[in-house]
């Protein structure tokens, strides 16, 4: 598992009390200033511009004491701490965690150049942004006193000003008009004089409304600037799928809702060979479907060496010479990857240009800015990682972004600016988009209490808005496309709606006819791959549970199958020493509840069946030997109480020796008895969603095993 500590809170000491008028010598002098330089020498650039105090309100004027404001920022403990320091120019993150307790408030230190702060805030309807408080753009430079919210509010309404005035053709709409309208009132009905209480207030509610103004405008402008800039854009529609089953279905619906742009990004699995895809990918070029090829997944970067990377693109090229274009790197500024992924990056564009010129390469960074290290925050990592003589062999450059892991919001307009100035000569757009995927749900958007509403929001947002760009081919490749789109015709038509702005007036391209199906292809015997997630922090104070499901009746098996229920299960290819790997999952529970795990098993082999209370799997809550035999059978650890938990890990261990065999785990289970089951996608039939393996050899998902 990977792990990154929360921000910590830090600071100078700060000591009070009288201080009396003391005459000393000369000499005396000289050496308390010696002192006093030697001591300032020491701190050294952090302080060097001063100390900036925040004041922190709600929407009712109440002030916000520091623990007060950490849970709001944090989703009352769900999250991690989230304060950066960055270049207010760039977006280059400066330091992490720089906010640290001064008195009644939270303050931080200017270094020796200006800083904006960035902070995740939650705004009433839209959820968590990532505000970026730069003091009216110039960044702070002196210290003083800030009021948080209504310096913020006054920080986003200039650079939605600055947005309005370079899209003189919107056409206003009343959504943008009443929320714009009512964020100018807010902050027209305060002014310097006013109690910092009242400007807080106005600022949070303006907050609010901005939010909206914001998004309202992105969305709807960039449909129409797509539409009127076609010639230069090409404008892709994308989606990504990652199996072969049902292929023939899933592409047709893909190239239904976004043809002529429509875009399909192929992720193909870890140790399987391009003969596994190639009806697949004949199939959506019959479909006048454009192939973005990734060979290689963020999630399996490290299973290959960099020879083993190059030679796997060298290998999908020469078989799909039809491809359009390769992701020659996926999310490749995230802390999980190798440490020599930018070498990696040029090998496979260098191969690409070789040995298919016409096709396009594409580099695909990972979104986040203020929740990981300074070195991988995104434009940090673009910095000192892509050399001119790499960047020149990519064509377009664009980022994979998931709102649980790390909010946008408001910060979209700014972020797509700062890399369209970072890659003028390239195109850019997004490149992966998903909301609520297991194990990352740190933060919410748009509704906190309805994730199916959350994800038609951020679908409908961003198919329209990653087109507001110069240079943008809009892209947006949702993950979990079979998931979320197949069935749901509210999630189709955030798609064809940009499809058909897309659509009107002017001449658009004509899709390739339609060919015959060629018979599906076997599904590959990996299992699909899941977004890379920010690595997880450490748990924090638990907030209130959330609803739980109402529980499911046991299934029954089915006699003489791998599978103890539906077509799919786990297969545990279990060596006869003890590797320690996992397969696992991070699930929500109630406090202070008493429940247990189990697992219907048959097969051979051993594992352990364990139930971990913390992120780096120091506290074990609960364990047990699972022993495969010929029937299913049940395996249930002890009960034990969750305690002060909202989160638990549950995981099978490969943890004995002399053990070896062939096991299939089905219907996994962890809550109360007779209650609801906690955990995520228990009997596997969506695949590998919810799960991890850390080793595909040992523990697989598989339909039909």
């Amino acid at each position: 598992m990977k792990t990154i500590p929360t921000n910590e809170e830090g600071g100078p000491l700060r000591r009070g009390g009288i201080t009396k008028k003391i005459l000393l010598p000369g000499a005396v002098l000289l050496l308390l200033a010696a002192l006093v330089w030697l001591f300032l020498a020491l701190r050294g650039a952090a302080q060097a511009g001063g100390t900036v105090t925040l004041l922190f309100f709600d929407r009712n004027g109440a002030q916000l004491a520091p623990a007060q404001v950490r849970a709001v920022s944090n989703n009352n403990g769900l999250a991690y701490n989230s304060d950066f320091l960055l270049n207010p120019a760039n977006l280059r993150a400066v330091s992490s965690g720089p906010l640290y307790t001064s008195g009644t408030n939270l303050a931080f230190n200017i270094p020796s150049q200006p800083v904006a702060l960035a902070f995740n805030w939650p705004t009433l309807p839209g959820g968590f942004h990532l505000l970026i408080l730069d003091n009216g753009g110039g960044g702070f430079t002196t210290g003083g006193t800030i009021n948080f919210t209504y310096q913020a509010a006054r920080d986003v309404k200039r650079r939605l000003d600055a947005a309005l005035a370079a899209r003189a053709d919107y056409v206003r709409s009343a959504k943008f008009s009443t929320a714009y309208d009512a964020a100018a009132a807010q902050l027209n009905s305060v002014d310097v004089y006013s109690p910092e209480s009242a400007k807080g207030k106005a600022g949070q509610l303006a907050l609010d409304q901005l939010g909206v103004a914001f998004d309202a405008l992105l969305a709807e402008h960039g449909p129409v600037f797509a539409r009127n800039n076609k010639a230069t854009l090409m404008p892709w529609l994308g989606f990504t799928i990652d199996t072969v089953s049902n292929y023939q279905a899933n592409l047709d619906l893909a190239a239904s809702l976004t043809a002529p742009y429509g875009w399909i990004r192929i992720v193909f699995d870890a140790g399987v060979g391009p003969s596994t895809y190639s009806a697949l990918v004949a199939y959506a070029k019959s479909k006048g479907l454009k192939i973005l090829g990734q060979p290689v997944d963020s999630s399996y970067d490290r299973q290959y060496t960099r020879a083993q990377y190059k030679q796997r693109f060298i290998d999908f090229i020469t078989a799909f010479p039809q491809i359009d274009a390769w992701e020659v790197g996926n999310e490749v500024n995230g802390t999980w990857l190798s440490s020599d992924i930018a070498l990696r990056i040029d090998d496979a564009a260098t191969e690409v240009k070789a040995r298919a010129p016409g096709a396009l390469t594409l580099v695909t960074f990972f979104w986040q800015i203020n929740t990981d290290t300074v070195a991988n925050s995104m434009f940090n990592w673009i910095a000192n990682n892509l050399p001119a003589s790499t960047r020149s062999k990519i064509d377009v450059v664009t980022f994979s972004q998931y709102q649980e892991q790390a909010p946008m919001g408001v910060a979209f307009d700014q972020v797509m600016r700062t890399l369209r100035a970072e890659f003028p000569t390239q195109k850019i757009g997004l490149g992966e988009l998903g909301y609520w995927i297991a194990g990352q749900r740190f933060w919410w958007a748009y509704n906190e209490t309805d994730v199916a509403a959350a994800k038609l929001a951020i679908s409908a947002q961003y198919h329209g808005a990653a087109f507001d760009y110069a240079g943008s081919i809009g892209g947006v490749f949702w993950w979990e496309f079979i998931t979320d789109f197949k069935t749901n015709t509210a999630m189709q038509q955030t798609v064809t709606r940009v499809r058909d702005i897309l659509n009107s007036g002017g001449v658009t391209p004509t899709p390739t006819p339609t060919a015959t199906p060629s018979p599906s292809p076997s599904p590959s015997s990996s299992p699909s791959p899941q977004p890379s997630p920010t690595p997880t922090p450490s748990p924090l104070p638990s907030p209130s549970p959330k609803p739980s499901p109402s529980p499911s009746p046991t299934p029954s098996p089915s006699p003489g199958s791998n599978v103890f229920n539906g077509t799919w299960a786990v297969r545990g290819t279990i060596p006869a020493t003890a590797t320690y790997r996992d397969f696992y999952q991070r699930v929500a529970v109630t406090a202070n509840t008493q429940v247990s795990a189990s697992v219907w098993v048959k097969g051979t082999g051993s594992v352990e069946l364990q139930v971990w209370g913390d992120s780096a799997w120091t506290r074990k809550l609960a364990g047990v030997r699972v022993n495969a035999g010929a029937n299913w059978t049940k395996v249930t650890t002890p009960a034990f109480n969750t305690g002060g938990r909202t989160r638990v890990w549950l995981s099978f261990d490969n943890a004995y020796s002399n053990a070896a065999g062939t096991m299939y785990l089905d219907e996994v289970f962890l809550g109360s008895t007779g209650g609801a089951n906690r955990v995520l996608n228990p009997g596997f039939e969506s695949g590998a969603v919810s799960w991890t393996s850390t080793d595909q050899s040992v523990f697989t998902v598989r339909q039909n095993p």
